[in-house]
């Protein structure tokens, strides 16, 4: 039996009989009764036997009813979820974000989906750019988008620009430095200087920063977390250049107080990006999900703003 037997034998088994199936399919009383026979036909089995002008099921019928019913809840599934997902609505979207993005522009962008579109699932995980890159690769359907800094320059992957962070400095909030808003990256030269990896977005960036001011600086560590590099600030153990969504969750924390913020010559920033394999489309609730994560990047850098003002 092919849906469209179930449907007509599901019809006829709820409503009794063949005129209000037909009514209920929005078909003619011969079309139900033809699609009948075909489905004995194919099955081998009579369905239903005729008695004083009514068609009554036999046990047959009975025992295959169970199943149809089945049959009958997941079509219906199917085509209300498609149905959802015409308008936004319904569905399973997976993402996976640097860890500094997932701090909180993550949550915020969630947050501002479900109150938006309802009845979704969210399977989220916090990966570094290498790992979502290769997740993506792999095409294994792990993650539908990933969101990360820099631009990701390879064929196999379309980059979707969200926004920009501010890339600023933060240093122990003890240090004797000019009070001057934009620090001057040549007078931290002596200071020990937490430093990202090389090979991230952020580590190239910051390469060229000291590079443009011909500064060396005294590197302590290198760390791929840009958290914990503001964890290590705020130890007094040097002084760090980080993202703005790293800077604003530093500042909500508890030891906020044991950090200064100041601004860079140029106000450098770092793109944020939405990536995913450009041999697949984005799903409509992808979509609508970049969207959220967008408007979530720039509320972040208005109140960062109002918080450095």
């Amino acid at each position: 039996m092919n849906f469209r037997h179930i449907e007509i034998f599901f019809a006829v088994m709820t409503c009794g009989t063949v005129t209000e199936a037909a009514r209920q399919l929005g078909v003619s009383q011969p079309s139900v009764t033809t699609t009948i026979q075909q489905a004995e036909r194919k099955l081998g089995i009579q369905l239903f036997r005729r008695e004083s002008g009514r068609l009554l099921p036999t046990q047959e019928a009975m025992t295959l009813f169970e199943e149809a019913e089945r049959a009958h809840e997941a079509l219906s599934a199917f085509n209300s979820l498609a149905a959802r997902l015409k308008v936004g609505m319904g569905g399973h979207v997976r993402v996976a974000a640097v860890p500094s993005l997932s701090l909180e522009l993550l949550p915020e962008a969630i947050e501002m989906y479900l109150q938006r579109y309802k009845g979704f699932k969210f399977s989220v995980s916090t990966l570094n750019t290498e790992d979502i890159l290769h997740q993506l690769n792999q095409q294994t359907d792990a993650y539908h988008v990933g969101f990360s800094f820099g631009e990701v320059v390879d064929p196999g992957f379309a980059c979707q620009a969200i926004g920009n962070a501010d890339l600023l400095l933060i240093h122990p909030a003890d240090w004797k430095i000019s009070s001057d808003p934009y620090v001057d990256l040549e007078a931290l030269e002596d200071r020990p200087y937490i430093a990202p990896v090389d090979s991230t977005p952020v580590g190239q960036v910051c390469n060229n920063l000291f590079a443009n001011v011909d500064s060396k600086p005294r590197i302590l560590a290198r760390v791929h977390t840009h958290h914990l590099a503001g964890r290590l600030v705020q130890r007094g153990l040097g002084f760090a250049i980080l993202d703005a969504v790293t800077v604003r969750a530093l500042l909500h924390d508890r030891a906020a107080d044991a950090i200064s913020v100041r601004r860079i010559d140029g106000d450098p920033v770092i793109p944020v990006t939405a990536i995913h394999g450009s041999r697949r489309g984005l799903s409509n609730p992808v979509k609508l999900f970049i969207d959220c994560f967008e408007k979530s990047c720039a509320d972040l850098n208005d109140s960062l703003r109002s918080l450095l003002a």
